[in-house]
């Protein structure tokens, strides 16, 4: 009697991998698994540079979900045609395939980049970004290759973060980013009299990684699967954002208030990754 042994080892192995795009799992792709432990298929790859951004290096490193790649991309026109004169820079996203990219504990899936500040001139000029370089809690930075201090271009920052909160397909689910920078940029918003709605959303998702880094020389934008994006294998992590399945911000709530903001704004650095020790587990730093 012929065994069929081998053919229900094949079986049992591919329910236990079901989560992994297979020959037994054909509905599986995309942004697959978490951003520390995943997969990418059917991946776009961003050009070297478009309106409005750049990439920092010529490598393997430019590849993204396509919702994500179209998010950041309008993130980097709007903030040209809102305030022409910078350019955005971009850090890694992931490789073609996605997987391991040191020196990175995420960017495995997808739904990953990393996006070097603006900045400026002491009198406020747009300068080519000279990379990552750390700007303390006075918005300044030293710049090693011109031998001179650079600004930190809150003005643009904050209208790339609003960009990409706004943007209808870009469920940001963190911005990873330093304490310091968060201040400024929330300060600056209301200071101009920002959506409160939108500046809330910048509270809720701004933090600072641990582990991770400082993150002081650039913005990690991470977004959250979609519904299409989880029927096909993306695993949640972290936080629900209440608002990705509300439209994009136009007119303040009554009910946020700006003591409501500013308690936001006071809170402790990184307690939005401690409020429940599954969010802990689920989003390590990038």
């Amino acid at each position: 009697m012929r065994s069929f042994a081998p053919f229900a080892l094949i079986l049992a192995f591919a329910a236990g991998c079901a989560r992994v795009p297979t020959p037994f799992a054909p509905n599986v792709g995309g942004s697959v698994g978490l951003p520390h432990r995943g997969v990418l298929t059917e991946s776009v790859e961003l050009p070297s540079s478009g309106p409005g951004f750049r990439f920092l290096r010529n490598n393997d490193r430019h590849f993204a979900l396509p919702r994500f790649a179209r998010v950041i991309e309008r993130a980097a026109l709007r903030v040209r045609e809102e305030r022409p004169g910078g350019t955005l820079v971009l850090g890694d996203l992931s490789k073609r395939e996605g997987g391991p990219l040191l020196p990175h504990l995420s960017h495995r899936t997808g739904r990953d980049a990393d996006l070097v500040f603006f900045a400026t001139t002491l009198d406020g000029a747009p300068v080519a970004s000279p990379g990552f370089i750390h700007f303390g809690p006075d918005g300044l930075a030293w710049d090693e290759s011109k031998k001179r201090y650079l600004r930190f271009d809150v003005e643009r920052e904050w209208l790339l973060v609003k960009a990409l909160l706004e943007d209808p397909e870009g469920h940001v689910q963190w911005l990873f980013v330093s304490r310091n920078v968060r201040l400024l940029l929330v300060e600056w918003a209301r200071a101009r009299g920002e959506s409160v709605e939108t500046v809330y959303r910048a509270l809720e998702v701004m933090a600072q990684p641990q582990p991770g880094g400082a993150h002081d020389d650039h913005i990690h934008v991470r977004t959250a699967c979609d519904a299409s994006d989880r029927a096909r294998g993306c695993e949640p992590s972290g936080p629900s954002r209440p608002w990705d399945e509300m439209p994009a911000p136009s007119a303040e709530d009554p009910e946020l208030t700006n003591d409501a903001l500013a308690a936001l704004l006071l809170e402790p650095m990184g307690s939005e990754l401690t409020r429940s020790s599954s969010t802990t587990r689920a989003a390590p730093g990038p």
